[in-house]
Order: structure tokens, then C-alpha cells, then sequence
């Protein structure tokens, strides 16, 4: 044990002073006569020992008062746990999380500038002959290495307030693989951080035993949020002049009720819709705003709210992209009578492909696919489909008339079961009514409609995945529908040939057609998020010839060249670095205007809740880690680092609690002693 204050123990000389008070009574003693002494003798002696004991007692009590009093001024602490700050080959790390939940407010200032300040406090109070690491969780690479006390105050004042979440443990092993890639044989690393919940996780850190950890809690003033969680499309479609549904879910992550809160949602920086919502304490709502887009091409949308103090999680940015024309493509040997439904329509970019000279990149494109009765394909194209709708696209296979078993490997991957071909006339009985596939296309269904009617079917038995949207009056399903990936697939059990069905014929098969080719819009990623989203896919571009591509913002004062691929016919574009702030970027081909993409902070550190204090220290050391410290900010600016662990320690309170235990003692002896 050690003292911050050791001159503070010449004050244990006061021991004297109780001491000299007992030795010396200085009290006068009155003489009273009495006619008979052998009494009082015997009370006199009885009376001195308990006197005697007393004043002993009352000694001991105000020494170990005075004694207790004392090393409490004098500060003790353990001498074990120092921070190793002046050695030559020990690397200095501090690490400020610069994650967008740091801007909240503290009793100052905002977090992140309490902790900044609080890092040049430190490093002025350091050795100037240190070696510094700035690490954030941008992690920057000119910070990135051993830096003197000049340049590293100068980094802390350029450091980027803007950081993405990051995983503690990832922040550990990436500072813990810097020391020993610079060659130092130990180092101590500095940690400013919220510790919220979400990301305060060491569970994959691998601990490194020549680093020390000083942990610097930062406590924010405010820790309730309204924020906007997420939005969608209630159709995948977006049509000009048509009335359109956005889906917008708020949350209120605090513990008081909220009434009338407005959500405003722009387009082009233009009001397109508003309305207001209520809130109760820790809670969620999701609500719809209709909205009409009156051209095609790209819109930039946002949907905000106004709450204060934390406001990087109140606007949604997202980008909707209106298309002029859906494509359609057909595969098969010939044209069927899904050529009259999309051939002439200027709202379609038709097109009949040959089985055997298919295009990936057509393919990759189309809405909608339609694999007609004369279509024979090898499995390679059969799962190049199968991918297409995967990626969003719809699907719709009508059986073989030329084989049946041409086509098996599409019903496999559904788990569809091809049986037998069935030549016995019947019609269509059953209509998913419920379904969403109908329920806006059908208001109505007479008693006796006029259902397909069909002389001959394959019967299909599904695996219990598929959805019968039309049944036959034998119980066979005729049209199936299932989930594949983002798009629909649709099966067919019986053909468009005149002498199979009247399918082609019926009033159901041109809605039904163009349902298909709506609901497989591919309108593609509304937005982005910082720090998550590292991989862009792009299936709609020209794949001849050299690409340059370039990430932009408005202004052209950021700029970032993605690493490409091309791979299955698509361009896969991988960010390396994050975007410096929420907003728009335009991507930029060979210079060319591309597309927008909207990018948006991520909602992880919208919840505002943080690992308690007393738990922060406890989690390091299991994950084992040597937690020096546990300090405050205001530490380095009024003290040194051995001044403020000392401050930490929690010995001098003990030493504080046995003298008022000693006061309390020689009251009650003094009182209740007689």
C-alpha cells in the first residue's frame, strides 16, 4: 500500500495529544469527610478499576480516530495495478468511439467532445518522448501509426466525428495486432467509449497479455430517443399518377408518451406527404403515408421527424427508382399468347428468347419470366432462373407440351412432384379469393364465373411449400404459387395450347399475367446502411468493355473508387472504406451518372442503453484483459495518472468510515459508560 499524500502522516504525532490528556489529569480532586470510611473504602476501589478500564477504552477510541483520520488524508492505493506510461517500448493507444451516439449530450458539452479534450489532457500530462496510436471506429489509417506528442494533439483535432458502430472486441484485436506489427514489446490503450449495450461485446477479442486497458466511461446527460426504425413499400411497384403506399415505422425508446409527433416525407426535396403519430413509453407504431409520383426516373425521398437531443437516427433517406417500361422475357421456341398481353403495351419491354441462345444479361434484367409450353432447357439456364427470381424477379412455367420431364429440374428446386399427365376434361373450381395475389385484382366473384376450363393437366404434388391459387374440380391444383428468395415463382399445370385449355381465352389470364409483371418489379434497394452494407450488386449494367466506377457526393468533395467484380453475369462492387456521413451518392460509370443510392446511419445505437458502470471493468477482466483503471474525464485535467487512481481507490473510504466508527464509539462510551 502506498500514499498519494505521504507528507499528510507527520499528522499521526497528534496521537500525543490524547495520549499526554490521560497521563496527566490535570482535574482537582475535592476532599468531602465523612465519620465512617470503611464503606466508601470498598466503593472507591471498586469504582477506580471501572474508571480505569474506561479511560483506556476512551484512549484507544480517540487514538484510532486521529490515526484513522490521518491515513485517509494520506490517500492510500495499491501499488500493484500502475499504468505502464513511461516505458520506451510501451505503445500509448487511445481510442474514442466516434460512433454517432457519442454526439449525445453531456453535462457540458456533447460526449465526443468531452472526450476528445479529455485525450489532450492526457497526452500533454504524458511523457513527451511517447509513442501514440489514434484509433476510432473509422479506423483511418494515417492514425494509424506511431505518432509523437505534436502529431498526435493535431490528429485528435482533425479526428472525424463520424464513425460507424463498431464491436469492442474489434476495436481490441485490431489495436493488440498494431503494437506488434510496429514492434513494441508491451502497450496501454486508452478507452472513451458510451458502452452501449449493442455493441459492447469482447466476446471474439482475443486478449493480449502485454496490453493494459484504462477505461474511461462516458456518461451520457439524456438517454431517451424517438427515432425512424425503418421504411417500405406496401406494393414493389411504384407507378406515375397512381396513388402509392410508404410504410414508415417509428419508435419510442424512452419512458413518457408522445402525442401528435409529425412525420414529414419529401421527394425531391418537395412535401409529398405528412402526417402525425402517438407513441406510448417504449413502444413502436407503423404508419402509411400515400403519395403520387408524377415522372419516371430516380427520386430522392426522405422521411423525418424533429427530436432533440439525439438527431442522427430522425431522417430516412431512401431513393425510388420509377421505371419507364417493366421488361418481360419469354423463353421458348416460338411466341405464346403472353406476347399479345405485353408486345403492344408501351408500359412493357417485351422480348422471346431461344432457350439455346438465352442472354444473362436480358435475363438478369426482366420483371417477369415466362417459360412458355414449347420451351425445352438444359438445368444450367433452368437455375439462371431460378437466381433471377431469387434476386426479385417473378416466374412463370407453364408444362412441356413436346416433354414433360424437359423441365423437371424447376419443379425439383420447388418441391413440386411431376406425376402423370392427365387427358380428362374438367375445369377450375376453387380461387384463392384470400390470397393476396387476388384479393386486389377480383372485388367480386359471381356465383357462377367462368373459370378455365381445361382438357388435359399435369398433376403436380407439392411438398407443402407451394400455395394453390387455382384448383380443379378433382382437387388438382392448376396454379401454384411460392416464395423464392425476394421474387415469386409461378407454376402452371396445364398449357396455353387451345387444345389443353381455354387459358388463354379466360378473363383471369391477362390480369393474372400483368399481376406477375408487377409484383415482380425488382425496384431494388431503397437505401443503404453506413458501416453494413459492404457488397452492391448490380444486374443491370453493359458488362462490355473497361468500367471505371466512383462513389460521389452531391458536390464532388468526397469521392471513393470501389473495388469491382463481375461474377454470374452481374457486377458486385465492394466498399472498403465507409461513407463519411448519411445522405446521397451518386454512382458514377466510366464518369457517367449511373444511379443514386441513399445511405443511412445505422439504427444499432438508437436504443439508448449502456453497460453500467460497475460492470464495465468486470467484463474486460473476463474477457481477459488487464483493466488498470477505471477514470473519469475530468481526471487528466486536474491530476496525474497516479493521482487519479489513487482518487479511484476505494481504501481511504474505509479508513474515513472506521473514524467516524471510533467518534460514534467514544460518544457512546463517554454517555453510556457509567
Amino acid at each position: 500500500m502506498r500514499f498519494l499524500y505521504p507528507n499528510m502522516l507527520w499528522g499521526l504525532l497528534a496521537l500525543l495529544i490524547p495520549i499526554l490528556i490521560h497521563l496527566f489529569n490535570f482535574r482537582r480532586h475535592k476532599l468531602v469527610y465523612f465519620s465512617n470510611t470503611a464503606v466508601l473504602r470498598s466503593i472507591q476501589q471498586e469504582n477506580a478499576k471501572t474508571r480505569k478500564l474506561k479511560y483506556l477504552v476512551t484512549l484507544l477510541l480517540r487514538c484510532l480516530f486521529i490515526a484513522a483520520l490521518v491515513l485517509a488524508f494520506s490517500f492510500p492505493y495499491h501499488p500493484e495495478k500502475q499504468i505502464n506510461t513511461n516505458s520506451s517500448d510501451n505503445l500509448i493507444g487511445i481510442y474514442i468511439d466516434n460512433s454517432m451516439s457519442m454526439k449525445g449530450q453531456s453535462q457540458r458539452t456533447t460526449l465526443i467532445e468531452d472526450a476528445r479534450q479529455s485525450a489532450r489532457d492526457l497526452v500533454h500530462k504524458l511523457n513527451p518522448s511517447n509513442r501514440y496510436l489514434l484509433m476510432t471506429n473509422s479506423f483511418e489509417i494515417q492514425n494509424e501509426y506511431p505518432m509523437n506528442q505534436e502529431e498526435m494533439l493535431n490528429q485528435l483535432d482533425r479526428m472525424n466525428p463520424d464513425g460507424a458502430p463498431v464491436a469492442m472486441g474489434e476495436v481490441m484485436d485490431r489495436f493488440a495486432m498494431l503494437g506488434k506489427q510496429h514492434g513494441f514489446a508491451s502497450s496501454t490503450l486508452f478507452v472513451y467509449s458510451d458502452f452501449q449495450e449493442n455493441t459492447f461485446d469482447l466476446s471474439a477479442a482475443k486478449a493480449d497479455t502485454t496490453m493494459q486497458v484504462v477505461v474511461v466511461p462516458m456518461i451520457p446527460e439524456f438517454k431517451s430517443n424517438i427515432y425512424i426504425d425503418s421504411v417500405w413499400l406496401a406494393s414493389p411497384i411504384v407507378q406515375t399518377g397512381l396513388t402509392n403506399d410508404l410504410m414508415v415505422r417509428v419508435v419510442n425508446q424512452g419512458d413518457k408518451e408522445v402525442k401528435g409527433l409529425p412525420v414529414n416525407f419529401t421527394m425531391n426535396g418537395s412535401m409529398a406527404a405528412s402526417t402525425t403519430v402517438d407513441l406510448k413509453k417504449n413502444s413502436a407504431a407503423e404508419l402509411t403515408l400515400q403519395f403520387v409520383v408524377d415522372s419516371h426516373g430516380e427520386q430522392r425521398c426522405s422521411v423525418s421527424l424533429i427530436d432533440h437531443p439525439i438527431t442522427f437516427d430522425d431522417e430516412y433517406d431512401f431513393v425510388l427508382s420509377v421505371k419507364p417500361s417493366l421488361s418481360v422475357v419469354e423463353l421458348g421456341s416460338e411466341a405464346s399468347n403472353c406476347a399479345m398481353v405485353f408486345d403492344d403495351d408501351e408500359q412493357f419491354d417485351y422480348t422471346l428468347m431461344e432457350p439455346s441462345r438465352f442472354d444473362l444479361g436480358t435475363i438478369a434484367k426482366a420483371h417477369l419470366l415466362v417459360v412458355n409450353e414449347t420451351a425445352v432447357m438444359n438445368e444450367t439456364l433452368q437455375q439462371t432462373l431460378l437466381d433471377a427470381v431469387a434476386e426479385g424477379a417473378s416466374l412463370m412455367v407453364f408444362p412441356s407440351i413436346n416433354d414433360l420431364n424437359g423441365n423437371r429440374y424447376f419443379y425439383e428446386r420447388l418441391g413440386l412432384a411431376l406425376m402423370e399427365a392427365d387427358t380428362n376434361a374438367t375445369a377450375a373450381e376453387d380461387l384463392a379469393m384470400q390470397h393476396a395475389f387476388f384479393s386486389d385484382m377480383i372485388l367480386d366473384m359471381p356465383q357462377y364465373a367462368d373459370l378455365p376450363k381445361v382438357n388435359c393437366h399435369v398433376r403436380l404434388k407439392s411438398n407443402g411449400m407451394a400455395t394453390a391459387l387455382l384448383t380443379l374440380k378433382n382437387g388438382d391444383p392448376l396454379l401454384l404459387s411460392e416464395q423464392v428468395g425476394k421474387g415469386q415463382a409461378f407454376v402452371m399445370a396445364t398449357a396455353l395450347d387451345a387444345k389443353w385449355s381455354n387459358m388463354a381465352d379466360n378473363a383471369l389470364f391477362v390480369p393474372m399475367m400483368l399481376k406477375m409483371a408487377f409484383i415482380g418489379g425488382k425496384m431494388g434497394r431503397l437505401a443503404y446502411t453506413i458501416g453494413f452494407d459492404k457488397m452492391l450488386v448490380l444486374n443491370d449494367l453493359s458488362l462490355e468493355g473497361d468500367q471505371r466506377f466512383l462513389f460521389a457526393n452531391a458536390d464532388r468533395s468526397f469521392e471513393l473508387m470501389p473495388a469491382s467484380e463481375v461474377r454470374n453475369g452481374k457486377v458486385h462492387l465492394y466498399l472498403n472504406d465507409n461513407l463519411p456521413a448519411a445522405g446521397f451518392y451518386d454512382l458514377l460509370v466510366n464518369d457517367t451518372l449511373n444511379r443514386s443510392t441513399a445511405w443511412n446511419e445505422s439504427r444499432v445505437e438508437s436504443k439508448m442503453a449502456f453497460a453500467d458502470r460497475d460492470a464495465i471493468e468486470p467484463a474486460f477482466e473476463n474477457a481477459g484483459f488487464d483493466v488498470a483503471a477505471v477514470l473519469a474525464t475530468t481526471d487528466f485535467a486536474t491530476a496525474d495518472l497516479v493521482e487519479a487512481m489513487a482518487h479511484q481507490s476505494s481504501q481511504w473510504k474505509l479508513f474515513a468510515l472506521v473514524a467516524l466508527l471510533a467518534l460514534l464509539g467514544e460518544i457512546a462510551v463517554l454517555r453510556f459508560w457509567k
